[in-house]
């Protein structure tokens, strides 16, 4: 009796951890704050530690905090009118984190790859927002 009713808990506190890992739809407000403000980030620190590749702790620093900020994308629920831009962010700040990881062990042939996936995307992005009549992503200077 004491098995199954702790086979049970067990049961139950898994559902319950396994359901507070789904994360609840996002309103388009919600998604485009996070969107914005995540799609700058990237685009700044990736153009910053550009301008500074020699400074390596700059690069590890950056690292770090770019893969902070695509873990977090990765959580992120699109709404519908995103479904087909947020494979495109992903890719940029997956790639953004990847060029921060290989210019902070200075293997710039890597770098250089990933820089270009992150230019490609951006454009991608850039263009199925036109279409999709969504205000444009593009960074603030």
């Amino acid at each position: 009796m004491q098995r199954r009713i702790a086979a049970t808990l067990f049961a139950l506190l898994a559902a319950l951890l396994v359901a507070s890992k789904v994360p609840a739809a996002e309103t388009n407000l919600q998604y485009e704050n996070r969107f914005r403000i995540m799609l700058d980030f990237a685009v700044r620190i990736n153009e910053y530690t550009r301008l500074h590749l020699q400074d390596t702790r700059l690069c590890a620093w950056a690292h770090a905090v770019a893969l902070a900020n695509a873990s977090e994308a990765e959580q992120m629920s699109p709404p519908e009118v995103y479904a087909t831009l947020h494979p495109h962010f992903l890719l940029v700040v997956e790639n953004v984190e990847r060029c921060m990881y290989y210019a902070a062990r200075r293997n710039m042939d890597r770098y250089r790859h990933h820089q270009k996936i992150v230019r490609q995307e951006l454009a991608i992005l850039e263009t199925l927002s036109e279409r999709a009549g969504i205000e444009s992503f593009e960074t603030y200077n």
